[in-house]
């Protein structure tokens, strides 16, 4: 009864055929889970006692596409027990090959991720510039397209596609694709501009369009930049390539203008103490230019005005921050044990009798 069961035949093979082959299936399977399950428990225990982080690196990696590889071997092996015509079986195999070349693909752009990683990126950061820093993170991109393309050429050659005909009918309607892509060749050749002429670099504070932000990434269709209120701001390199910015990092100095107002009624020689105060309070702080200025500037509508200029060491914006929250509050403290009083708008009436 169960030999009469095992031989009766669905799809033009027998269920002991199809037995075999989803066994094999879960038996390749069970094998990817135990790939993992060592490589997560075992494997990491191996590696943390090496020195050096390529092989954690590469186990992290690795391990995904390596079980996925696995289970498509499965497939192949489970097949073998089956038998279809000819044109079942130029499709199985070739579905195979497409999902082989995809995990190998993904294989390939987590190697390339590895490369710049542990061997690139070390040796640009012993430089100053963040401009390899960019030419890096685009040089991981362009690779990782390259090998997508190339697994999109391999795949239509082993589904029979032509690819020099393809090719060669891309260029019969090369006006009409050109003019579709108009803003991608754009964004590209400005992506290339940015790169070239270097008006910023990562890590750059720039001011676009009156927004003033962080440059965090350079690609070749777009620039993002976070901006003061921590958001991430997406701008087309087609965009950002003809318009006016403004590098703020690029000033080896920032300058602050401040107009610090006392009430009408301070003393001459209390004024000279404020003024005095001031100037300390800047030539003390370390993050700024030890030659501010300081002067009496104008009798304002209700208070008398001081005018104070100052320049920071550095272009960076968190360092002009940082001074002028310390310069600030040490005028106020100052201010408040001389019982020189900061002016606010008020109006005195004055009645005839």
């Amino acid at each position: 009864m169960v030999l009469e069961f095992l031989t009766q035949t669905y799809y033009g093979n027998p269920i002991i055929s199809w037995i075999y082959f989803f066994a094999i299936i879960i038996i390749f399977v069970l094998v990817t889970k135990t790939i993992i399950y060592f490589t997560k428990g075992f494997g990491r225990r191996i590696t943390s006692k090496i020195k050096g982080d390529v092989d954690d690196l590469l186990l992290d990696l690795l391990e995904e596409p390596i079980a996925a590889m696995v289970t498509i071997f499965g497939f192949y092996i489970g097949y073998q027990f089956l038998i279809f015509d000819a044109t079942i079986d130029f499709y199985f195999y070739n579905i195979l090959k497409l999902a082989s070349l995809l995990v190998g693909t993904w294989l390939v752009t987590r190697l390339i991720d590895v490369a710049l990683n542990v061997f690139v990126k070390p040796l640009a950061g012993k430089t100053k510039s963040q401009y390899d820093d960019q030419i890096i993170q685009l040089l991981g991109k362009l690779l990782k397209v390259a090998a997508i393309i190339l697994a999109i050429v391999i795949a239509l050659d082993n589904f029979g596609f032509d690819v020099f005909t393809l090719l060669a009918g891309l260029g019969i309607g090369g006006l009409a694709f050109a003019f579709a892509a108009q803003k991608t060749i754009s964004n590209a050749f400005g992506g290339l501009t940015i790169l070239l002429s270097r008006p910023f670099v990562l890590g750059d504070t720039i001011d676009y369009n009156g927004t003033v932000g962080t440059v965090e990434e350079i690609s070749i269709m777009h620039t993002r930049m976070r901006n003061l209120d921590k958001r991430v701001v997406t701008v087309p390199n087609s965009d950002i390539a003809e318009a006016m910015v403004t590098n703020i990092s690029s000033a080896p100095k920032r300058k602050t203008v401040w107009k610090i107002g006392v009430i009408y009624g301070t003393k001459v020689d209390k004024i000279e103490k404020a003024k005095k105060i001031i100037e300390k309070a800047i030539t003390d702080c370390k993050l700024c230019d030890d030659k501010p200025t300081v002067a009496f500037d104008e009798f304002g509508d209700f208070s008398l005005n001081l005018l104070v200029v100052f320049f920071t060491k550095s272009g960076a914006w968190k360092d002009m921050v940082n001074a002028k929250d310390e310069i600030g509050l040490t005028i106020k403290k100052e201010f408040e044990k001389a019982k020189i009083d900061f002016a606010f708008p008020t109006q005195t009436i004055h009645l005839e009798k």
